[in-house]
């Protein structure tokens, strides 16, 4: 998605800086890309792409954050208004918070998220909600 327009705009540093985009993520993002499509071309994997409008465009992105994600997915318990990350649910019920610094404007059922923080509370951060 952000790669995309990463590209098109000829990966200029001057747009990230006005897009508020780190430009070295953009360009590791790009790397790990091209190495993907090499070991794909190597072992003769077929290489499909879907364009923005495509209807299944979101849907693969999820799957492919789920499948990497896996562990790292929290459930919003409605009885007690906490989260509950899907490992700790299968194993010891920790509580988990989202963290005050996410941007999500209410509390989803799911999330993904990168980061697991313990502070004064058990926090999840970088989240994706779906």
């Amino acid at each position: 998605m952000c790669t995309n327009a990463f590209l098109r705009n000829k990966q200029d540093p001057n747009w990230c800086y006005e897009n508020f985009i780190n430009y070295r993520a953009m360009k590791s993002a790009v790397s790990v890309r091209e190495q993907l499509v090499r070991i794909m071309s190597r072992f003769q994997m077929k290489l499909c792409s879907n364009s923005f409008t495509s209807p299944n465009y979101y849907v693969n992105m999820r799957k492919a954050l789920l499948a990497g994600y896996f562990w790292q997915v929290a459930h919003l318990e409605t009885a007690s208004g906490h989260c509950l990350t899907l490992k700790d649910k299968l194993e010891n019920n920790q509580v988990v918070h989202l963290h005050p610094s996410n941007c999500l404007d209410h509390k989803p059922e799911w999330v993904v998220y990168n980061e697991y923080v313990f502070t004064t509370r058990n926090f999840i951060r970088t989240v994706y909600t779906y």
